[in-house]
């Protein structure tokens, strides 16, 4: 063995050094997340919405369809209906 190598094992390596350049975008990358109050709030707050707008349609969906069928029968109701609807 001659100096060269034993230094050259001694030296820390591109994946010693890419290792710790991941480790330090990680940790940034956290306290990004901490400091802005995490991404995945504000996605769940928006799919929150955005399920209780799909859910709403659906009601009025229904409420339309009840008063298509009420309609033979009883006008009135369908017209409630339809306008319970619209609200």
């Amino acid at each position: 063995m001659n100096a060269a190598t034993i230094t050259q094992a001694q030296e820390d390596g591109l994946r010693h050094q890419s290792t710790g350049l991941f480790a330090t975008i990680r940790s940034f990358s956290e306290q990004l997340f901490v400091a802005h109050g995490g991404w995945l709030a504000a996605r769940k707050e928006r799919a929150a919405k955005a399920s209780y707008a799909v859910a709403e349609r659906q009601g009025r969906a229904e409420l339309f369809a009840m008063a298509a069928d009420a309609e033979k029968h009883s006008p009135n109701l369908a017209a409630e209906l339809r306008w319970l609807a619209n609200r």
